[in-house]
C-alpha cells in the first residue's frame, strides 16, 4: 500500500526514540517518501509533553519501544487514557529492534496501528504508515496469543 501524494503532504508525523541516529536515519528515510513536517521527541515523556503544548498535532507518530524514562509501551498506554479523543485515536507505529512475539503482544495490547522491525527500508515503512493510516488500531484476537 503506498501513500497518495495528498497523504504525503498532509502527513505531520513525530518521531520517538532516545537514539538521535536513529531519529536522524527515520527523518532521511521519511525525506525520501516525501514527507517533510516531522516532530522528534527522545523519549515518551517529552513526546507527551510536547503533544500537550504544540498546536500542531501530528497525525501519526513513529516510536521506539525501548527507552529511558517513559518507554514505548506506557507512552501508547498513556495516550490510549488520554481525555483528548485526538490522543486516543491518534496512530501509533512502532518502529523497534524487538522482534519478540511477547513485545509484539504488549504493544498491539497498548493499541498500537503498526509495528515494523529495524533495520527499516523505504518501502516498508510507508506501506506501515499508509496501513497505519488507514485501517485503525491492529485487533489484539489477530495475534497469535
Amino acid at each position: 500500500m503506498a501513500l497518495t501524494q495528498q497523504q504525503i503532504d498532509d502527513l505531520v508525523i513525530m518521531i520517538i526514540d532516545d537514539e538521535p541516529f536513529m531519529r536522524k536515519l527515520i527523518i532521511r528515510v521519511l525525506n525520501d517518501i516525501g514527507i517533510s513536517n516531522i516532530q522528534e521527541a527522545s523519549n515518551g515523556g517529552d513526546a507527551l509533553n510536547q503533544l500537550a503544548t504544540s498546536t500542531e498535532r501530528p497525525t501519526l507518530i513513529i516510536c521506539d519501544l525501548e527507552m529511558p524514562g517513559i518507554d514505548g509501551f506506557e507512552f501508547v498506554r498513556k495516550l490510549r487514557a488520554a481525555k483528548d479523543d485526538q490522543f486516543k485515536n491518534l496512530p501509533v507505529l512502532i518502529v523497534t529492534g524487538h522482534a519478540e512475539p511477547e513485545s509484539v503482544r504488549s504493544a498491539v495490547d497498548a493499541g498500537i496501528h503498526g509495528y515494523l522491525v529495524k533495520p527499516i527500508s523505504r518501502q516498508a515503512l510507508e506501506s506501515r504508515i499508509a496501513t497505519a493510516l488507514e485501517a485503525g488500531p491492529i485487533d489484539p484476537s489477530r495475534i497469535n496469543r
